[in-house]
């Protein structure tokens, strides 16, 4: 008995004739009626009541008809559950504590290897190892290494912030700024959210700056960049979506806290299903020259 006995038998109990069935899938009547008695021997019943030009099922039929239905329907529903799985296993889950790495990562992973489907999302909160440990993300990308002994934390990807500011500008001339050398001026930042946003937010409370942090939508943002002479930030991650005009000049910022090396943290024993990110993040650790002391 095989696979297609079962189909070729429930085709012909539905239609009730050989020559049908024999149409319908596209055989001849010998070879459908060598194939019906060839499944009725190893089943050694016959299933049929045979009259001239007509076939029927009989009780023995009728019985083996809702258990070859039920096969069948297994089988389809073992193809879909397979395809689901493998499906699955060529989606990653991918969270970033950053727009700027997250901008970076996506695009170009997508075009290494089209065939994984990133989904990724911005993810500020505290609960990294929770959300790894439960498998809601395959891979957490953060400003700082995970302690766990379920999770590997590998140096992965190297930021920093600029201060955008017009060529005309008075701050033009520093090689290097800090949020303590702007004047009470405003400074644009896109409504983006992320670790620099909070960073930045955070030192400018902490010493109180007269700074005041003007937050618009990415494109609005973008479009007083180009035609005001407010300061604004962008990190070396983001300056591929960003483009500030020739009349402006982008100054590295001293802050510690604005400079970073992310970590990309994953469960260990999800680390098969990630091999192919890693391998890639790898390469991507070795342009930014990190040395990785953990692997």
């Amino acid at each position: 008995m095989d696979l297609l006995q079962l189909q070729y038998f429930k085709v012909i109990a539905e239609t009730g004739s050989l020559t049908k069935a024999a149409e319908l899938l596209h055989v001849s009547q010998p070879a459908m009626s060598a194939i019906l008695k060839k499944f009725e021997q190893s089943l050694h019943v016959e299933l049929f009541d045979r009259e001239p030009n007509r076939i029927h099922l009989n009780q023995t039929g009728e019985i083996a008809l809702i258990h070859v239905n039920n096969i069948l329907h297994n089988i389809e529903q073992m193809k879909a559950d397979l395809l689901s799985a493998a499906q699955q296993n060529l989606t990653l889950r991918i969270a970033f504590c950053d727009p700027g790495a997250r901008w970076y990562c996506v695009p170009r992973f997508s075009v290494a290897y089209p065939e994984i489907t990133i989904e990724d999302e911005l993810y500020e909160g505290t609960e990294n190892t929770k959300l790894l440990r439960e498998r809601v993300y395959d891979l957490i990308v953060t400003p700082e290494k995970l302690q766990s002994q379920k999770i590997q934390s590998l140096p992965f990807l190297s930021d920093r912030v600029f201060l955008s500011v017009p060529t005309d500008s008075t701050l033009a001339k520093f090689k290097s700024i800090s949020l303590k050398d702007i004047p009470a001026q405003p400074l644009l930042y896109p409504q983006i959210g992320g670790h620099f946003l909070a960073q930045i937010e955070m030192v400018i409370d902490k010493n109180k700056y007269p700074i005041t942090l003007v937050k618009n939508e990415y494109n609005i943002t973008q479009h007083l960049i180009r035609t005001t002479n407010f300061l604004a930030t962008i990190s070396t991650l983001s300056m591929d979506l960003r483009n500030d005009g020739t009349h402006r000049t982008l100054i590295p910022m001293s802050d510690p806290e604005l400079n970073v090396t992310y970590h990309i943290s994953f469960l260990k024993s999800n680390k098969e299903k990630i091999k192919t990110f890693l391998t890639w993040a790898k390469e991507l650790t070795a342009k930014f020259d990190i040395t990785d002391t953990e692997s």
